[in-house]
């Protein structure tokens, strides 16, 4: 078994040793019961990634790119944090509680291009699925029987994806060696970057031997990260801890479950404004981002200002154009900012 860890280990080492400074970040599902499904997602980048969140409304035409690309009409409403300019859709939820983000992966390889399959940038993938499903079996569906041809952009970057519905489904989209990998999961989950999932699950099954609560590693490298997210993960509480009961607003188990999820990611943040000069992996955190999918609410924590802001869907008119709230401005926002987006067409005009 040590040997067999060993090998997986130094596989691990060789596709860290292929990270840049930007590239980590952490993703978990935590689903307590049947009331309760929240993820929580890090955001690791050696700058300002610059944040902006999209409010984006039903029965719109959109457009891929590629050398086939297509159009779609969203069937559904979503809000989706948008980094670097509004290219990379890299976190959001839809009216019907999809949740679906995207991390760095090295050991990604897009196939060579077809003409016959349907383009589309890897970078907007996520907001193609939160515009046509609402549960994780529909996305697997289509992405299985309907492949699209999925792409590389600029800047370069091996990246995968992690969608879950209300239900604590959860699937992990992989593409290695040319071909889409899925990786279907129930309840709790832990995503980071490399190695590739089944081989980092495999990691995560010694690990569980040795007793996680007891042993989580503490670097900042995407075993280790994987590795602290599930022992704490698999320490939340899934009922309501009356020690600590009257320190949550409303006494509320669905915001015990947000607050737990977001000292988790909290645990496997880095620090702000640090230096990768002595390691590439030590990306700053520079914002987390919770949600609550049966509640329909998504709840940003930023690391740069005393800062945590929501947005609860259920406010939400998915009739109305495209807006966006900046949350890379350096101005210290709270509370619910639902209310607060702009106009896409006036805050491109400021």
């Amino acid at each position: 078994m040590k040997k067999k860890l060993l090998a997986l280990l130094c596989g691990a080492v060789f596709s860290a040793a292929t990270l840049t400074a930007a590239e980590a970040c952490t993703r978990i599902t935590f689903a307590a019961n049947d009331n309760i499904v929240v993820t929580g997602r890090n955001m690791d980048w050696d700058k300002d990634d610059l944040l902006k969140v999209h409010i984006l409304p039903r029965n719109v035409q959109r457009r891929s790119e590629g050398n086939n690309p297509f159009s779609w009409e969203a069937k559904y409403g979503s809000v989706v944090a948008y980094s670097f300019n509004d290219k990379f859709a890299n976190s959001g939820m839809n009216e019907k509680g999809l949740q679906a983000d995207l991390l760095y992966l090295g050991e990604t390889r897009y196939n060579e291009k077809s003409l016959k399959e349907k383009a589309i940038p890897a970078r907007t993938l996520i907001q193609y699925i939160l515009d046509n499903f609402a549960t994780v079996a529909e996305a697997k569906k289509a992405l299985e029987t309907k492949p699209l041809h999925i792409t590389d952009g600029e800047p370069s970057l091996g990246l995968h994806f992690i969608v879950t519905d209300t239900r604590g489904d959860n699937v992990i989209i992989e593409i290695i060696n040319g071909e889409l990998k899925f990786h279907s999961r129930e309840g709790n989950v832990v995503m980071t970057n490399d190695p590739s999932y089944d081989v980092m699950s495999k990691i995560y099954e010694y690990y569980k031997e040795k007793d996680l609560s007891r042993n989580m590693p503490g670097s900042p490298g995407s075993v280790d990260r994987f590795m602290r997210a599930a022992g704490w993960l698999e320490q939340l509480s899934s009922d309501k801890n009356e020690a600590f009961s009257k320190l949550v607003p409303g006494e509320e188990m669905t915001m015990q479950a947000r607050m737990s999820v977001l000292s988790v990611m909290r645990n496997v943040s880095t620090p702000f404004a640090i230096s990768t000069d002595k390691n590439p992996e030590n990306s700053t955190t520079v914002w987390r981002e919770v949600s609550d999918l049966k509640n329909k609410v998504m709840m940003f924590d930023l690391a740069g200002s005393p800062s945590t802001v929501w947005i609860d869907l259920n406010k939400v008119d998915f009739t109305q154009g495209e807006r966006v709230f900046s949350l890379s401005d350096g101005e210290i926002k709270h509370g619910d900012i639902t209310h607060q987006f702009i106009p896409v067409t006036k805050a491109a005009s400021e």
